[in-house]
């Protein structure tokens, strides 16, 4: 038996999964592409456009869902007559980029914690802003650990897969 639905309909449970759509860049693409998800029960963890090249836009989307269900929202969002291309990837997949922003409160040093593989810049102790770039599960596990340590702001992007 699958998931059950919570209140509200939204099934939140399963794998946590990435995918980057290649769209038209005219109005209702990204009404059409959040529609398939809502009226399948289904929330995205995060949202984020991309610049536009041309006509296309890029949209990427952090969602969790069972493997048969992922697939089922591919399928329907290939089908999308505004859609050019769709590229689904589980978020613990290394091929999936990200870049993540930390700001640590004034005088809190900050590195990022042993075990993950990232690259980072910046001086936390001296109010900087810590740039981390490189897998999704590393850099989410960068800001939870900043985030653990009362990290001011903190912000993640996928940057492609």
């Amino acid at each position: 038996m699958g998931p059950r639905p919570e209140r509200g309909g939204r099934v939140n449970a399963g794998e946590r999964w990435v995918v980057v759509v290649h769209g038209t860049d005219r109005p209702g693409t990204l009404t059409a592409l959040t529609s398939v998800f809502s009226t399948r029960g289904v929330s995205f963890e995060s949202l984020a456009t991309g610049a536009v090249d041309g006509d296309v836009g890029t949209i990427a989307v952090t969602f969790r869902a069972s493997a048969r269900r992922q697939q089922l929202l591919v399928r329907t969002v290939e089908r999308l007559s505004v859609i050019r291309s769709v590229e689904v990837r589980s978020a613990e997949d290394p091929a999936v980029r990200a870049a993540g922003v930390v700001r640590m409160p004034a005088g809190v040093d900050f590195t990022p914690p042993s075990g993950t593989d990232v690259r980072w810049s910046g001086d936390a102790s001296a109010g900087q802003p810590v740039l981390v770039e490189g897998s999704l599960a590393d850099v989410t596990a960068v800001v939870a650990h900043a985030r653990a340590q009362r990290a001011a702001m903190t912000a993640v992007v996928i940057l492609g897969v």
